[in-house]
């Protein structure tokens, strides 16, 4: 989660509510709570966008034509 651990978190919460108070508290976790909501269908909805997007560009793009086979070798060029 972000490379922060339990600790972080819970001291977070403690300055926040000092900062903000009990009352405006839990409307602020909501919110915080929406963004991250809308954040995180907001990037599925890319990932899949671009995903969707490369692979039309991968039907677009021309295949390279296969290499012609090399003549068979002479096994003695002696002769």
């Amino acid at each position: 989660m972000f490379g922060i651990g339990w600790g972080e978190v819970l001291v977070a919460g403690l300055v926040a509510l000092m900062v903000l108070g009990p009352d405006k508290l839990p409307e602020a976790a909501r919110t915080v709570g929406q963004v991250y909501g809308r954040l995180h269908r907001f990037m599925a909805e890319a990932r899949a966008t671009l995903r969707t997007e490369i692979d039309l560009a991968a039907l677009d793009r021309p295949r390279p034509a296969s290499p012609e086979p090399a003549p068979p070798e002479d096994p003695d060029p002696r002769a």
